[in-house]
């Protein structure tokens, strides 16, 4: 509370200590190494990288030691502000243990507050006190403006009556100095015994006072000191050792660097709008809202760490002074022996044989000559000797009858090439030379081979193959293994190219025997399959076709139970379709092959064709002359081209062209487009639709795959067309790319047969009734029972029979003749061929009619072939059944 001045706070700038200085002596010799070493110790070492390392190291730790005694000075000077802050509070305290809580006690307490700023003048504004409701205790001041305010006027007041404590106010402008000073209010609530806030004390702080808290002395010229509050005023600065009036705002404020130091009380370097450099250091009050700056430039700081750098510079300048004239000395006595040296090695190395050193001395340069002249000897005993192992070299390369060449690891010049390589490659040596290594090399292998190169090493790269290109544009395929050889007096691959055109052409074409032989292996599996599962859907489809028609012969048509009845037939018949799909795609399902010529077939559905894919496509067809004749199943042809068209229809939206070409292909061109040695038919069909990915590609033949949304695709279209070929011994490839359209390309053997004439019905008045008797072996209850009642019902006698065996028995029993035998081929113990065997030993004059769900060549092994006989596909109706019956009674015996 007293007026005392605080002492003067006195930072210490240290100057920053050198190292001592490392010396060691070490024994030299006058040799020639000697005197070398000494030389590069003499001017690298002492002045390169030991006054480079104390210049760094006393810079930095000079700077450091600044750095630490700034913020050292911004510290202490922050407690001072920090204890002027405590002073006032406990002034406060003390004057609230004086004072009286009574509005009628005013005078009392104006005279303790006017006493109190008497005992410190210059430091308070102003003394006051407020009650709790707001009005004045006391004040140390008067004015008529002072009188009237109120407590609730200030924004401490609601703030300490609520709370309590102490209170630090932003500065503000005086109301009651008449020189407009500075103030900052600093207020403290006052509490009775029961710590209930009954008043509050408080004193305005003049700012100005706060000048003698930046008087410290020792500071280097042009040094700032500077105490700021939060909002970037300032409270009190002193520039050079001189208190100046305080602004509003100072400019460096607003720097961002600054800034940011302010806020984590750390140190930065800053240089003015004069060009002064200043190390700043900030620290912050801990009670007020008050930071301390102090900035030292750092010329002055640093001042003693320059000096001892320029007397170190001058003695490190006349150290290597004396060293650069030391080498000039030592210099001469070595330069003199050394050029004769350099004249005699340069001679060696232009060829000139004999010469040897003349120089003769007893010190390290006379052992130096003497060591010369025996590696002269040496090189002259290994140059022969590799002369004559480059001349074996080049005999064994030249002569080498595989292609070898040599190109430079980095330019990639040719530099060499042997007489194979010049045949096989069909350059001369003066071409091969003007080639790159890039030339021989297919454009398709460009980019790999850019990617692949490896750096030179001392290593062999293993064999690799390569798509090289002959002066005629010949590919070749070539296997090519590298080593590195430096044989050529540069870094330099030599390559050894072995001609594998033709086995890897042999062995892509096993590679696609095995991959058809892999994809017939997977068609037959799925067959297996498929042909059991469709083999039970077609003896229960018969059993629903039969049904169906018995029941809607004794329906009247226009009644609604024979439409229901007509439906569930129709369904059926839906079924059967299907299922003739899925034997088709398995081949097991019976097979009319013809002799006929393909150009008729194709003519023949042209029409039909044009309707499938509609006006919007056109259909483009490209007939060769004289084609010639195929044997296979004509309806499964037809079925094939139109499913070929329905795909190609829904590749090309909105439009585009179909073509469909055939030709013949002659035995002598069938080789070279990889089939066997004989005469084909090809039939090809392509698109211009959106084509297939590769992915799509390998699996466009397998059966249920398709591409097309659920419900608008079985997947069994090109499978159909996949198994068709198969089973006319032709071939089938197909040719796509995305937005490239599509070619399907069937190869059938052609024949020289003679077209097989189209089938004629035998004429009869009462195809569908007769009173013969017919022997039925069914192992399947529905088909049995309808297939006998649909025979009696024309009139026919019909004795059945659950199997083979039963079937014997019946017949052995039966004193009539049997016209007609009607057998399941696949039954359980004796099969139809077994029975059929059996019963013509007895009965030669009967006829037989097989019947089945598929035909498996296992089962009707032995002379049994639809060619050859009679023969019914299931699902059959029952009218179907009757016309066939009757035709085969009609029919003549071929054993007759």
């Amino acid at each position: 509370m007293s007026g005392a001045k605080e002492p003067v706070v006195k930072p210490v700038f240290r100057t920053p200590v050198a190292p001592a200085a490392f010396v060691r002596r070490v024994q030299l010799t006058y040799g020639v190494r000697a005197q070398l070493i000494l030389l590069a110790l003499l001017i690298a070492l002492p002045l390169l990288i030991g006054s480079a390392w104390r210049i760094y190291s006393r810079v930095n730790e000079g700077a450091s030691l600044i750095r630490s005694d700034v913020q050292h000075t911004a510290i202490m000077i922050a407690e001072r502000v920090e204890e002027r802050v405590h002073t006032a509070e406990a002034l406060l305290i003390g004057l609230t243990r004086a004072i009286k809580i009574d509005t009628l006690q005013q005078r009392f307490n104006d005279s303790i507050f006017v006493a109190t700023m008497e005992e410190m003048p210059g430091r308070y504004g102003n003394i006051f006190a407020f009650d709790k409701s707001g009005a004045r205790l006391g004040t140390a001041l008067h004015t008529p403006q002072l009188d009237q305010i109120r407590g609730q006027t200030r924004s401490y007041f609601p703030r300490l009556m609520a709370n309590g404590g102490f209170i630090i106010n932003p500065p503000q402008i005086s109301t009651t100095l008449n020189d407009s000073s500075r103030i900052v209010a600093l207020t403290r609530a006052i509490d009775n015994a029961q710590n209930s806030h009954i008043a509050v004390i408080g004193t305005s702080l003049r700012i100005d006072s706060l000048g003698d808290l930046v008087t410290v002395e020792n500071l280097p010229p042009n040094s700032v000191l500077t105490i700021i509050d939060t909002s970037g005023m300032v409270l009190a600065r002193a520039v050079d050792r001189k208190r100046e009036t305080p602004g509003d705002k100072n400019a460096f404020i607003e720097d961002p660097s600054l800034k940011a130091a302010i806020r984590g009380s750390t140190t930065l370097e800053l240089t003015d709008a004069k060009g002064m450099t200043r190390i700043f250091a900030f620290a912050r009050s801990k009670s007020g809202p008050w930071i301390v700056n102090v900035g030292i430039p750092k010329s002055a700081a640093l001042a003693p760490v320059y000096a001892e750098m320029k007397n170190d510079l001058i003695a490190g300048s006349i150290t290597l002074t004396f060293a650069i004239g030391a080498a000039l000395l030592l210099g001469g006595f070595i330069a003199k022996p050394l050029d004769a040296l350099s004249d005699d090695a340069r001679a060696i190395a232009a060829g000139e044989e004999g010469r040897r050193s003349r120089v003769r001395s007893r010190s390290e340069i006379g052992v130096l000559a003497s060591a010369f002249n025996q590696m002269a000897d040496t090189v002259e005993r290994r140059n022969t000797a590799l002369a004559e192992s480059e001349r074996r070299y080049r005999l064994l390369f030249d002569t080498n009858p595989v292609p070898m060449y040599a190109w430079d690891a980095d330019l990639l010049s040719i530099v060499a090439a042997n007489e194979a390589a010049q045949e096989r490659y069909g350059y001369t040596q003066q071409e091969f030379l003007k080639l790159r290594i890039t030339d021989l090399i297919d454009t398709t292998e460009q980019e790999r081979f850019r990617t692949g190169r490896v750096k030179f090493e001392e290593r062999r790269l293993s064999p690799t193959t390569w798509v090289h290109r002959t002066s005629t544009g010949e590919r070749l395929e070539m296997e090519v293994i590298s080593t590195q050889s430096r044989r050529l007096g540069r870094d330099s691959w030599l390559s050894v190219s072995i001609d594998a055109t033709a086995r890897h052409a042999a062995e892509r074409a096993l590679a696609r025997s095995e991959e058809q032989l892999r994809q017939s292996q997977k068609m037959e599996a799925v067959g297996a399959f498929a042909g059991g599962i469709a083999h039970d859907f077609n003896n229960l489809l018969t059993g629903v076709l039969g049904y169906c028609e018995l029941a809607m012969e004794a329906l009247p048509r226009d009644g609604a139970v024979y439409r229901d009845v007509q439906e569930v037939r129709d369904l059926a018949l839906r079924g059967a379709d299907l299922t003739r799909q899925i034997l088709a795609v398995s081949r097991k399902q019976v097979v009319q092959n013809t002799v006929f010529d393909v150009n008729t077939v194709v003519h023949s559905i042209d029409r039909l064709l044009r309707r499938l894919i509609g006006e919007h496509i056109l259909l483009n067809t490209e007939l060769g002359d004289d084609v010639g004749r195929i044997r296979a199943d004509a309806a499964q042809l037809e079925q094939v081209l139109l499913n070929l068209a329905a795909n190609a229809r829904d590749s090309m939206q909105p439009g585009g062209t179909l073509t469909i070409r055939t030709t013949r292909i002659p035995a002598n061109a069938a080789v070279a487009q990889g089939l066997r040695e004989r005469a084909w038919v090809s039939i090809c069909v392509s698109d211009t639709g959106a084509g297939m990915t590769e992915e799509v590609k390998q699996r466009v033949f397998e059966p249920f795959f398709t591409t097309k949304e659920r419900g608008k695709g079985t997947g069994l279209g090109l499978s159909l067309v996949y198994a068709t070929v198969e089973q006319s011994g032709g071939v089938i490839r197909v040719t796509s790319a995305p937005n490239a359209g599509a070619t399907f390309e069937m190869f059938f053997p052609h024949t020289k047969s003679v077209a097989t004439p189209a089938a004629t019905a035998i004429p009869s008045k009462n195809v569908n009734r007769g009173t013969e008797l017919v022997l039925l072996a069914e192992d399947e209850d529905t088909v049995r029972a309808v297939a006998q009642e649909a025979l009696e019902r024309r009139g026919y006698r019909v004795i059945a029979a659950a199997d083979g065996p039963s079937a014997l028995a019946l017949a052995r029993s039966c004193a009539d003749n049997i016209d007609l035998l009607l057998t399941d081929v696949v039954m359980p113990g004796m099969n139809g061929r077994e029975l059929a065997e059996a019963l013509l030993r007895e009965r030669p004059h009967t006829r037989v009619l097989f019947a089945s769900g598929y035909t498996d060549d296992a089962v009707l092994l032995h002379g049994v072939r639809t060619d050859d006989v009679a023969f019914i596909q299931k699902p059959f109706t029952p009218p179907a059944l009757v016309q066939r019956v009757r035709e085969v009674l009609d029919s003549p015996l071929k054993n007759a």
